[in-house]
């Protein structure tokens, strides 16, 4: 999906057709510059940020696992649903880095037609 520069915070967005999210897959997108990840689980649509906290991982690259996306670079762990940190990274790489995973910014998803939009 191409990115969408010009859109203005707060409102929906079409980010996705319906046909592209399978289900227990992640999708990258990219909106006004952010990259969002896509996912589907039980069959309801998630959207979050898609660059992890700590390292800045591309987390559609990583792994699924029930509602948590592992990150591929450090595998620090977040919830799809809320983007809350669900597994920092070890306490020595913490320490080497100076920082650890913190949460993620979660989106309002509508699926309308065969659309899928985020709230900005």
């Amino acid at each position: 999906m191409s990115e969408l520069s010009t859109v203005k915070q707060g409102e929906f967005v079409t980010v996705a057709r319906t046909d592209e999210i399978h289900e227990g897959s992640m999708v990258g997108v990219t909106v006004a510059g952010n990259q969002i990840l896509l996912s589907k689980i039980g069959g309801k649509i998630y959207a979050m940020d898609a660059i992890c906290s700590h390292s800045y991982g591309y987390l559609p690259k990583g792994s699924l696992k029930d509602h948590t996306v592992i990150c591929p670079v450090h595998k620090a762990e977040y919830d799809i649903e809320t983007g809350k940190v669900v597994k920092n990274v070890p306490a020595l790489m913490k320490l080497a880095m100076h920082r650890g995973a913190t949460d993620l910014r979660t989106y309002e998803v509508e699926a309308v037609g065969e659309s899928i939009r985020i709230r900005v």
